[in-house]
């Protein structure tokens, strides 16, 4: 009698069940469907950037020294100054050297006149030609001595090699320096370089003359600078290929500064982007929800190309499909849904 009972019961419990399946999707009888935001998805062009961190070089850059040794007689710049080129920074005392000088032009009168009457002996045979030889090789030495004289009187005023900004001074009047010395710095800070480093999976996208824009630390002016060259390989042990740009500086640009680069990679056609809040991230990559004839339905997704507030989306999405951008928490695949669409 139990055994029939039973029987009789098992249909009523299979109805049961599959009563509260259809509830799970839909929800329970008389609620409301839930009305979810969605963003239209339309393919379009995108422009294929990436970000990289770069530096801002001086265009040109030198650490000034004296090619002679002495002491500092006087010093014609002031710090931060800007000079142009040929500009006297820094003279070294040549009192030592001009009275050497002086004393070897005293030698070369006397030795003029000894070769001159050497010679004079030497077309009369009174002496031997190896005699005679002797003394001009003594006048030739002498002459070299005030040739190299007047190179290091020369040397020893330094001048600005370009126009440029002169850093901090590293020596003071009255002191002694010697050719390893630092006298202070110059830079050329217009136009000023951009360096950055790029990695070897976009080498083949550099080219000389394109144009990249860039911003410095947390300022959001935007600034444009052009490439004008790169290394020649890329380096094997980081596999980045380095480049530089240069950009006109009206001042704003300090020499060793850090900048944020946009470089450009091209454009992407017909790509479907979507606001970044949409990507579901699941176990096996993202996924995004769309809705299709009022129904949730669960998509698969790569992610391409990011902007500041949207991504790329590669999968199996149609023109027209409406993507849900609110109510992620609360949606499920296969539930019916209302749908407002709004501006991405």
């Amino acid at each position: 009698m139990k055994n029939k009972l039973i029987i009789a019961l098992l249909p009523l419990l299979l109805l049961s069940c599959g009563g509260n399946e259809e509830e799970t999707k839909a929800g329970p009888k008389g609620m409301p469907k839930l009305t979810v935001d969605v963003v239209k998805m339309t393919p379009g062009s995108v422009v294929r950037t990436i970000a990289i961190p770069g530096s801002v070089i001086p265009s040109e850059e030198v650490q000034l020294y004296s090619e002679v040794s002495g002491r500092v007689q006087s010093i014609s710049f002031k710090e931060g100054q800007v000079v142009k080129k040929g500009t006297v920074l820094l003279q070294v005392d040549t009192d030592v050297l001009k009275a050497q000088r002086a004393q070897l032009k005293v030698e070369l009168e006397l030795a003029k006149k000894d070769e001159a009457r050497k010679h004079i002996l030497l077309d009369a045979k009174g002496i031997s030609a190896e005699e005679y030889e002797k003394v001009a090789s003594q006048l030739a030495n002498i002459e070299a001595q005030i040739d190299l004289i007047n190179v290091q009187i020369s040397k020893a005023t330094v001048r600005a090699p370009f126009s440029g900004r002169i850093g901090l001074r590293r020596v003071s009047e009255g002191a002694f320096i010697s050719p390893t010395t630092l006298i202070t710095s110059i830079v050329q800070e217009n136009p000023i370089k951009i360096e950055f480093s790029i990695s070897e999976r976009y080498a083949n996208s550099v080219k000389a003359g394109q144009t990249i824009h860039f911003k410095t630390g947390n300022s959001t002016t935007s600034y444009s600078a052009t490439v004008y060259a790169y290394e020649s390989m890329v380096d094997q042990g980081t596999r980045m290929l380095t480049v530089r740009a240069t950009a006109p500086n009206t001042g704003k640009l300090i020499a060793g500064t850090f900048v944020s680069i946009d470089y450009d990679l091209g454009t992407e056609q017909n790509a479907y982007m979507v606001p970044a809040e949409s990507i579901i991230p699941v176990l096996k990559g993202q996924v995004i929800y769309v809705v299709r004839g009022g129904i949730v339905t669960e998509v698969p997704v790569a992610i391409g190309i990011r902007t500041a507030k949207q991504v790329q989306v590669i999968g199996e999405v149609n023109p027209g499909d409406v993507v849900l951008v609110s109510g992620l928490l609360a949606a499920r695949p296969g539930m019916p849904v209302n749908t407002k669409i709004v501006e991405p």
